[in-house]
């Protein structure tokens, strides 16, 4: 057990990590540094602590705002709203102290969340060398949230390569997350303002733990069962004990640890993930750490030591990009759609609006990685990622149904997830006239032997790049009928051979592994879909 002193030593330490400047009295929450991007056209929250009961003013690009610390020497400001420039300087003081902060940029600014497949950095991305040459871009900036899920783990490890507010240089854009880079280089061309991306990310995590406890016993009594079970199994206090300096936790070095740098910059073949995975055949703290319940994974980690951190600093909206870990849980994962739905409630209430837009990324096509035969549920998971977007205000599905690898759950083409988040921004949070949406399914309708399928946002009209329509398929009962296909407009006709009266299915993109062919004319491919009933 850690002794009272290093308890309070770590506490401080803590502290000063949050709120920046150590040795000071007034300090600010640690997102606000020389080099950080506030969010324009919005009145802006600024935060810290202080003495209690202190003045404290807070002055940038001619704005002013003050409020008085409460008794527990915690404060926070409202900026009026703020006009797009870089180099700017933001002053906070009191009667007796003063903070400087330079080379401030405001723009437009975006949460980019969720797991693995967002975290995922340009040091492993496919056209990063390509991007490379067109650095550097000072109105691209990107905070990384550090990542932390329990008390004490920010003292336990170097955190120093976290919670920086970077620009896209040849030094750091590796740092920068794939998707969110390509989304705010995106959004820089097309607004002429510099952009942000604030990283709020973590490898291989469940939707729980980024909900506030209470909502998930709301609407995911499952996982709260599930999670209650785990801790029944264990002796919490020795569990702690294990999970306390545990370098399995050290999240500090996101390039140190050995399974990122193994996974994540190319497809392995079987062989090299046993010989991988041999290296650590007689490591009983590998087995007992991956044997036991992660603390990342535990309902409200995530969102209690990371979300939190960041709320309310100023924002245009939220990128997820998450789902893969929900899908294997059979009775669980059905009940995604309420989860996503409880967790961009949460956010939102966080933030303090409930307006702000969430663009969710649908999961490609994706069979087996690393080895591993189990069978996924991704269908069920895009599913309900696709009625979210259907049922709750301001949510819209970013479609890569064309951008999945068969054998790695990593895609490294990161480039078009970017870009199509960005058309969803630039149609739903800036007001652009553009064809933004993936084609959806309108209707189904059979005429003997002709069955044609009409597509909405069809822009121009439907494109299939190939001589066939992949992850297509119509059923009679069991058999697979072929069939042969004509493009008109926004409707795919077709023709099917050798069925006269039976009743046909139709099936699109409904398996876990596909890989989708079909177009708009902005290049956005299709939705999956599955006929309701026989035609």
């Amino acid at each position: 057990m850690l002794s009272d002193l290093t308890v309070q030593k770590q506490a401080k330490k803590n502290r000063d990590f949050l709120f920046g400047q150590e040795e000071k009295v007034l300090k600010t929450a640690k997102i606000f540094q020389n080099g950080m991007t506030l969010q324009r056209g919005k009145e802006v929250c600024v935060w810290g602590q202080s003495d209690s009961r202190t003045t404290v003013n807070v002055e940038i690009q001619g704005q002013r705002g003050s409020s008085v610390a409460g008794e527990d020497g915690v404060w926070s400001v409202m900026i009026p709203a703020l006009q797009a420039s870089e180099g700017e300087v933001m002053r906070i003081f009191t009667e007796t102290e003063q903070l400087q902060y330079e080379d401030v940029a405001i723009g437009e600014v975006w949460v980019a969340g969720g797991q693995s497949n967002m975290e995922f950095w340009m040091r492993y991305e496919k056209h990063k060398e390509e991007a490379m040459k067109e650095m550097p871009n000072s109105r691209l900036r990107f905070y990384d949230v550090p990542e932390v899920c329990y008390d004490g783990q920010l003292e336990e490890f170097d955190y120093s390569r976290q919670a920086i507010w970077r620009k896209a240089t040849n030094e750091d854009l590796e740092y920068f997350s794939a998707v969110g880079y390509y989304f705010q280089k995106e959004l820089e061309s097309a607004l002429d303002v510099p952009v942000a991306i604030i990283g709020c990310n973590w490898g291989g995590t469940v939707a729980c733990a980024w909900m506030n406890p209470e909502t998930v016993k709301k609407v995911g009594p499952a996982w709260i069962e599930d999670y209650e079970n785990q801790v029944a199994k264990l002796d919490m206090e020795e569990y702690w004990k294990k999970q306390h300096g545990n370098p399995m936790n050290d999240r500090g070095n996101m390039f140190a640890d050995l399974f990122t740098e193994f996974v994540l910059p190319r497809t392995r073949s079987e062989e090299e993930v046993q010989a991988f995975f041999s290296q650590f055949a007689n490591s009983m703290d590998l087995q007992e750490y991956l044997s036991i319940m992660m603390p990342q994974s535990i309902p409200g980690s995530l969102y209690e030591h990371m979300v939190k951190t960041i709320a309310p600093y100023g924002i245009s909206g939220f990128l997820w990009y998450q789902g893969e870990s929900d899908d294997d849980t059979p009775g669980m994962n059905v009940f995604y759609k309420d989860m996503l739905s409880g967790l961009i409630s949460d956010w939102r209430t966080l933030w303090r609006d409930d307006t702000l837009p969430f663009m969710v990324v649908q999961l490609p096509g994706f069979e087996k990685w690393m080895d591993n035969d189990r069978k996924n549920e991704y269908p069920i998971i895009r599913q309900c990622q696709q009625d979210t977007a259907d049922t709750v205000a301001n949510v819209h599905l970013c479609s890569i149904s064309d951008a999945g690898e068969q054998i790695d759950i990593h895609p490294k083409n990161k480039k078009v997830v970017g870009e199509r988040l960005a058309l969803l921004a630039r149609k739903y949070a800036y007001g652009e006239d553009i064809l933004a949406d993936a084609p959806r399914m309108e209707s189904v309708t059979r005429k003997k032997n002709i069955v044609t399928i009409t597509w909405n946002n069809a822009g121009d009209g439907i494109v299939v790049k190939g001589n066939k329509v992949e992850g297509l398929h119509v059923f009679a009962g069991e058999e697979e009928n072929a069939y042969t296909f004509t493009v008109a407009e926004n409707k795919l006709v077709l023709q099917m051979e050798q069925v006269e009266d039976e009743p046909l299915e139709v099936k699109f993109a409904r398996t876990s592994w596909y890989q989708v062919n079909l177009y708009n004319s902005a290049g956005i491919p299709a939705i999956p879909f599955e006929t309701d009933g026989d035609i």
